[in-house]
């Protein structure tokens, strides 16, 4: 057996692996449906204990509980976005981050500055697990402008790995496009192409963190789906139509993942759409990192409530535009 043959064993096997993570433990929730919220809500809200150093009075707890959206989810997405450029850490962290904050939501409900902190924890979490760079809790506490303490981030740590079980290594839809790459140049993809592919792909999974629409979708179907996506990039020339059906039968050849699927092809419409909409914002606010010389900085966590109620879309773009 050759080494292309070897390689792809070992990439069925991992299709195998990455399959059974993102059916089982990994799966998320429509934590946002009425029906789930009404069954979460035969329990409190999860509020932080007044043992972590900080006071719920009644009407603090009636006015921050309820409320937790799209919108607030979009909007600590984006907030997280800022903290990882800011620090230059791989934005893969976001999704790792969010698949953490999805799942704990799946299992409660919370007020919003509980909401705030569990956002807050999971990035925090995150960047711990796959960040070889070490982040001071201190420093990373800075960021919310004394709107949480280290003893909160430590208390919602130890419940949210409680509440995963542990279970902290989800598969990403960005793992999947690294998996389908070498696939794609077996298909007799140059190598060059399939990098500017896999580039295209890498920021169509970006814009999938911060839709609450692809929090249920199987991150392969959204890996894929944003390969398919990029395809549309590149003309027949480049990209020829033998090349990209020879791709879609190794996939299949993959036997766990259909690249005919109806949540592979919805997958593919949400992101090209979601494309047309975002790509110009987040072209902006990757110059905007870029070229302000390191005074680039990530807004409190606490400032999410503050803008809720004006919040539409990706509506921080003015307050980004305006940060430096």
């Amino acid at each position: 057996m050759g080494p292309i043959e070897n390689g792809v064993l070992d990439l069925a096997e991992r299709f195998v692996v990455l399959s059974r993570q993102e059916s089982g433990v990994y799966r998320c929730k429509d934590y946002l449906t009425a029906d789930h919220q009404a069954m979460l809500g035969q329990n409190l809200p999860q509020e932080i204990p007044t043992s972590a150093g900080v006071s719920s009075s009644a009407s603090e707890t009636s006015s921050n509980s309820g409320g937790i959206n799209e919108v607030w989810r979009e909007k600590i997405c984006e907030w997280t976005f800022q903290v990882i450029d800011h620090f230059d850490f791989n934005r893969e962290i976001a999704s790792i981050s969010l698949d953490y904050l999805d799942r704990y939501l799946c299992t409660r409900t919370v007020n919003r500055k509980t909401f705030q902190l569990a956002a807050m924890t999971s990035l925090f979490l995150a960047i711990k697990l796959y960040e070889p760079t070490a982040l001071r809790m201190s420093s990373f506490i800075e960021l919310s402008r004394g709107y949480f303490k280290t003893e909160h981030i430590a208390f919602m740590e130890s419940n949210i790995l409680w509440t995963l079980s542990w279970h902290v290594h989800p598969p990403t839809p960005l793992n999947f496009v690294r998996n389908f790459i070498p696939l794609l140049e077996q298909s007799g993809c140059s190598s060059s192409v399939a990098l500017e592919i896999k580039e295209v792909a890498r920021f169509l999974t970006e814009l999938s963190v911060c839709d609450y629409y692809f929090t249920t979708r199987k991150p392969s179907s959204i890996g894929l789906g944003a390969l398919l996506t990029a395809f549309d990039s590149f003309d027949d020339a480049t990209l020829p139509l033998r090349v990209r059906e020879r791709f879609l039968d190794r996939v299949h050849m993959t036997g766990v993942i259909d690249p005919a699927a109806q949540e592979v092809l919805d997958c593919k419409g949400r992101l090209c759409e979601t494309y047309l909409q975002d790509s110009g914002y987040h072209q902006q606010q990757s110059e905007a990192v870029l070229n302000d010389g390191g005074r680039y900085s990530p807004d409190c966590v606490g400032d999410i409530e503050s803008s809720y109620h004006n919040s539409k879309r990706h509506c921080d773009r003015n307050l980004r535009n305006a940060v430096g």
